[in-house]
């Protein structure tokens, strides 16, 4: 089963690189496309020992197999691949990956040899990170490190590390920072979970207190926040002001306009929430050598991406329960453009 699967993959993989060969030109090439996407469990069907992880097995409750692994490769790869200008995103930030391996098959299935990955392993209970890919034509790694959070209820609780990463763009020789979140679910219900979160936010509040000056330097926040972008762990702990009412703040959140227009990402109870968010320092905000694309920041809805009869209007999603619908994910990936000048030919 597992030859057979390399043999798809393979395949699939140069049939997709075809595909992006043919629109490779579409997008500008002093913009960087910058993506986030909360893929819904990326696993593979080998269980880890480690971590509970049984039901993405051939035996679990999902029936995880090669097959259907590769059909969500299929899936991932029809949004990415064509992601904004026809063009896969330049960087992507994901969460909900298993492991460094998924992490390579879903880079060669969206665009072989582009993307460089920076991931690290943290200590979730069920296995699941976050990581980074980025262009390795536009962009250089500078160093990263991953943070682990402690849920002051409960420290033997495990979730997510947030994951900070510097690059330089072998344009502009300019630097960006950014940071990769997936907060504490729900799950729980909002209220109750909520000092889970506001303790993931003061770590990420940590992060960018030691690692970046948002005045002068250039960072972008991105991740499922399982919160709004008004609800406290984003608006007060954080400090992410609304970009159309606060500019000069030292950090902003673009969000906030599908939030008070009751858009999102992520649909629960027929009510969507913008759970998937872009925080943006103050400098990217400056018409300088490197900035935020004004009004550049979307969610990306194709028609195909979303369900039909009695949940008609959701997220496609890979599982209902444990019947596998073979969809994309639960959640809508955010984009936005970022602008820079190249110094390469002054």
């Amino acid at each position: 089963m597992v030859k057979l699967s390399l043999i798809f993959l393979g395949v699939f993989s140069l049939y997709n690189a075809y595909e992006c060969s043919e629109s490779s030109n579409a997008f500008p090439a002093n913009q960087l496309s910058v993506a986030f996407y909360n893929v819904d469990n990326l696993y593979d069907t080998i269980d880890d020992p480690k971590t509970f992880d049984d039901e993405f097995t051939p035996f679990g409750k999902n029936k995880w197999s090669s097959y259907k692994y590769a059909q969500k490769l299929k899936k991932l790869s029809k949004v990415l691949s064509n992601f904004d200008g026809n063009t896969p995103p330049d960087v992507l930030g994901v969460c909900e990956i298993e492991n460094k391996s998924v992490l390579n098959d879903l880079a060669n299935a969206i665009s072989p040899s582009k993307y460089e990955i920076v991931h690290v392993d943290s200590r979730d209970e069920r296995g699941a990170d976050v990581a980074l890919l980025f262009s390795i034509q536009k962009l250089k790694l500078l160093s990263f490190k991953k943070y682990t959070p402690v849920m002051s209820g409960d420290t033997s609780d495990r979730t997510r590390d947030i994951l900070w990463v510097k690059l330089l763009s072998i344009n502009s020789l300019d630097t960006l920072q950014f940071i990769v979140c997936h907060f504490p679910s729900r799950r729980e219900g909002q209220i109750k979970s909520e000092p889970k979160r506001i303790d993931a936010a003061k770590l990420c509040k940590k992060i960018i207190t030691e690692n970046c000056n948002l005045s002068v330097q250039h960072l972008i926040v991105m991740g499922d926040f399982n919160d709004e972008p008004f609800n406290k762990s984003m608006q007060e702990v954080i400090g992410a002001a609304n970009i159309k009412k606060q500019v000069e703040a030292p950090i902003v959140n673009l969000m906030y306009q599908y939030s008070e227009k009751g858009e999102g990402t992520y649909r629960f109870k027929d009510q969507w929430n913008a759970l998937d968010q872009f925080l943006l320092s103050r400098k990217l905000l400056k018409t300088n050598s490197m900035h935020y694309v004004p009004n550049s920041v979307f969610i990306k809805n194709e028609t195909w991406m979303f369900q039909t009869g009695k949940f008609s209007g959701y997220p496609y999603r890979t599982f209902a329960g444990n019947k596998w619908l073979n969809g994309y994910s639960d959640h809508l990936p955010i984009g936005l453009r970022i602008q820079f000048d190249d110094k390469k030919k002054n």
